[in-house]
């Protein structure tokens, strides 16, 4: 699995970033991720490449930031079951995403599409405060649900999603 990160969050993660590598790309099994403040705590959005399907992190601090390979993929898993794919299929995807590695990001318009994603997740996140999870699998699933991405169809991402393991499996 690739993580392709910005500036700013590969520098609150404190990690150096390779470049894309074209050659190897898949863009179901790549993410794109962006790091934001939310009443004073650091938030993380990592949105799918292919179907933009948006996993939200809240209150992440420098020890999640080390595990954030683990932390990632767990939310992935989790957020994937609750929308009720199986878990045979999910497991298969987690397979075919292999260990985590972080680059660059590579594409302006998924840059784009995440930042307007920050902005509305920002404005509904207060509804699902306070907590002391890290992972926001409820605004997640809310982003999956209602934010439409226009270059792709204006389509919802959890149809996207929904569409690609049907194909894919």
């Amino acid at each position: 699995m690739l993580i392709e990160c910005t500036k700013k969050l590969a520098d609150a993660m404190k990690i150096n970033v390779t470049p894309y590598d074209a050659t190897q790309a898949d863009s179901f099994y790549e993410w794109h991720a962006n790091v934001f403040t939310f009443d004073r705590r650091k938030c993380v959005v990592l949105m799918n490449n292919k179907t933009r399907y948006s996993i939200v992190f809240y209150g992440m601090k420098m020890k999640e930031f080390k595990q954030f390979d683990v932390i990632a993929l767990k939310a992935i898993k989790d957020t994937f079951l609750a929308e009720g794919f199986s878990e045979a299929v999910v497991d298969r995807y987690l397979e075919r995403c292999g260990d985590v590695k972080y680059s660059k990001t590579h594409d302006r318009s998924i840059i784009g599409q995440l930042n307007d994603a920050i902005i509305s997740i920002s404005w509904k996140l207060e509804d699902f405060l306070p907590t002391e999870q890290v992972h926001m699998m409820d605004l997640s699933m809310w982003a999956g649900e209602n934010l439409l991405c226009g270059p792709i169809g204006y389509a919802a991402p959890i149809d996207l999603l929904k569409k690609e393991f049907d194909s894919s499996f």
